[in-house]
């Protein structure tokens, strides 16, 4: 008898047909339908720059990625699965800061599946030291479990005096460069296109300072796939 790794109900083991022929994906199945019905995946329109949903009159690109441009950070496209809505906040709490290791099954398929046919070399964005004592695993590297990828950037310092979730967006924006590239493996890097892969786009900050690193070892293209924006 399985239960739902989010609110512990039962999942039932009897799939419709319906269910079979759906978009439906198998990491359903780690969690009720109740619960992952509350996740809203991105499809079209979205930003062509950040991948954040458009709504209304927004334009293409965005706002955010327009003041992008004059930053001297590297522009960027990223693709972004999901939304960060209440159900993705309240899995991110469970997950990385309340520590869950289990949760990273519920997304561990979708990112499997969007990394399936890449040809890039995937650089997942690494945490602290001070983070990984504490919480005892990298939520990226989680969420890319049987999947092949390569570790070059590090944290730079060994504890973050300020979570990033608990900064404004100025103080996100006006981040320093906060990683360095692994010294053995910066000729793994040069003349390859590489996916940055993180967890959630907030500013676009993170991403960005990685993808400069990147670029500065050689990279010939830097893209970004985060789980939500």
């Amino acid at each position: 008898m399985k239960h739902c790794l989010l609110c512990g109900e039962i999942i039932r083991d009897n799939i419709s047909f319906g269910e079979l022929i759906s978009l439906r994906p198998i990491s359903s199945q780690t969690i009720c339908h109740a619960c992952w019905s509350g996740f809203n995946r991105l499809s079209m329109p979205t930003c062509d720059g950040c991948g954040r949903k458009l709504v209304s009159q927004m334009p293409n690109p965005c706002q955010d990625c327009v003041r992008w441009r004059d930053s001297g950070l590297p522009n960027l496209t990223n693709q972004a699965l999901f939304e960060y809505n209440a159900a993705m906040k309240d899995f991110m709490k469970q997950y990385k800061f309340n520590g869950d290791y289990r949760l990273r099954r519920v997304f561990v398929p979708e990112l499997r599946s969007a990394l399936a046919h890449t040809k890039r070399l995937i650089v997942p964005i690494p945490v602290s030291q001070g983070t990984l004592s504490t919480r005892g695993f990298n939520q990226v590297t989680g969420l890319l479990d049987r999947t092949h990828y390569h570790e070059v950037l590090k944290v730079t310092q060994d504890q973050k005096l300020i979570r990033q979730s608990e900064k404004n967006r100025r103080q996100r924006l006006d981040l320093i460069q906060p990683f360095e590239l692994l010294k053995l493996q910066k000729n793994l890097i040069k003349d390859n296109p590489v996916l940055i892969v993180d967890d959630v786009y907030t500013t676009g900050t993170t991403i960005r300072h990685a993808a400069a690193l990147l670029y500065q070892a050689g990279a010939t293209d830097v893209k970004g796939l985060t789980l939500a924006r």
